[in-house]
C-alpha cells in the first residue's frame, strides 16, 4: 500500500463515519468525557453508561500508575462496558523530557512503549498529545531545536505505533501559553503534524485552548484532512462543563464549522467539576443540543 493509501487508512481508523444520536446525513459524533480530577473514567464507566455516553477518555498517565492487577482490573471493567475506550490523553508525564538539553532518550522510549501497549489493550484509538510539562522549552533552549526534537519525538512514536501493529494515532493538541510555551494555536498544531510527515501522526481540536488563544474557530476548515479527535469545555469562567447552549458565543460557530466540514468523529467533555453527578450529564446534554442545532 503507498503512503496516501495508509494514511486514508489510518484516518479512517481513527475518525470512522459513526452514526451518532440524531445525527445529520453528513455530520456524526460521538460523545465522551476525559478523566478530570478525581473523576476516573473507567472506574465510572457504569454512570457514563447510564447518562448517555458513548465512549470514555483515560488519562495515559494515570493509567501508567497502575499496578499490573490494577490495570488488569480496569481493563476488564471497560470491555465489559456498552462502551469502551476510545481515546486516551495525558500522553507524557511532566518530568519526562521531551524537548531541551536533558532529554533521556532511553527513558522516554521505554515509556512510550509501555503506554502505547496499555493503550492498545484498552482499545484506544487517539492518544492525546498534549503534555505541556514533558514539551516545556527551557528558557534560551533553541525553539528552533525544540520544533526538531518535536517532530523526532512524534515520528518516533509513529514508528513505535507501526512497528507493533497497533490501532491508534497520535492527536497533537495545541494548548494555551498558560500550559505551554510552544504549539500554542491549532494552526501551530497543524503544521508540526504536516512537518511530521507521519500517517500516524494527527491533530486534535481543544475548544477551550483555541478560544483562550482568540483563534478562530474557521481553522477547522484548513486542518480537515488531518483532524481526529476534539475536546470541548466552558472557556468563559475557568474550564468548566457547559451548562447552557448561549453562556460562550463561540459554541455555535464551533460546531458549525465541525458541521462544514462534515466532521465525522468524537468530541470529549474536559473540563473540572465539584459535582460530577450533575455538571458531567448535564455537559452531555449541551453537546447534544449543540449538535442538534448545528444540523437543522
Amino acid at each position: 500500500m503507498n503512503r496516501r493509501g495508509f494514511l486514508a487508512l489510518s484516518v479512517g481508523a481513527a475518525a470512522a463515519p459513526f452514526a451518532g444520536r440524531d445525527a445529520c446525513s453528513d455530520f456524526h459524533l460521538r460523545f465522551g468525557v476525559t478523566q478530570f480530577d478525581r473523576f476516573d473514567p473507567i472506574a465510572d464507566i457504569d454512570r457514563l453508561d447510564r447518562w448517555g455516553f458513548d465512549y470514555c477518555e483515560p488519562s495515559v498517565a494515570r493509567v501508567m500508575a497502575l499496578g499490573d492487577s490494577e490495570f488488569e482490573a480496569a481493563r476488564s471493567n471497560a470491555a465489559r462496558s456498552r462502551i469502551h475506550v476510545e481515546a486516551m490523553n495525558s500522553f507524557i508525564p511532566a518530568d519526562l523530557k521531551i524537548v531541551g538539553p536533558n532529554v533521556d532518550r532511553s527513558r522516554l522510549d521505554a515509556y512510550v512503549a509501555a503506554a502505547l501497549q496499555r493503550a492498545e489493550q484498552l482499545q484506544a484509538k487517539v492518544v492525546v498529545f498534549g503534555s505541556g510539562g514533558a514539551r516545556h522549552v527551557p528558557e534560551g533552549f533553541p525553539r528552533a531545536q525544540a520544533w526538531r526534537q518535536l517532530r523526532e519525538f512524534l515520528r518516533a512514536t509513529g514508528d513505535e505505533i507501526e512497528r507493533r501493529k497497533y490501532g491508534m494515532v497520535i492527536g497533537i493538541e495545541a494548548l494555551r501559553k498558560a500550559e505551554s510555551n510552544i504549539v500554542n494555536t491549532s494552526g501551530e498544531a497543524h503544521r508540526l503534524s504536516l512537518e511530521t510527515d507521519h500517517p500516524r501522526v494527527r491533530v486534535i481540536v481543544d475548544f477551550f485552548h483555541l478560544t483562550v488563544e482568540g483563534e478562530s474557530p474557521t481553522i477547522l476548515r484548513r486542518i480537515k484532512d488531518r483532524l481526529v479527535h476534539c475536546h470541548f469545555s466552558n472557556p468563559v469562567q475557568g474550564r468548566f462543563f457547559p451548562r447552557d447552549v448561549s453562556e460562550c458565543p463561540g459554541y455555535g460557530p464551533f460546531f458549525a464549522n465541525l458541521r462544514a466540514i462534515g466532521y465525522r468523529g468524537r468530541i470529549s467533555l474536559e473540563a473540572s467539576s465539584p459535582d460530577a453527578q450533575s455538571d458531567v450529564p448535564a455537559g452531555l446534554a449541551v453537546l447534544r443540543r449543540l449538535y442538534s442545532a448545528a444540523c437543522n
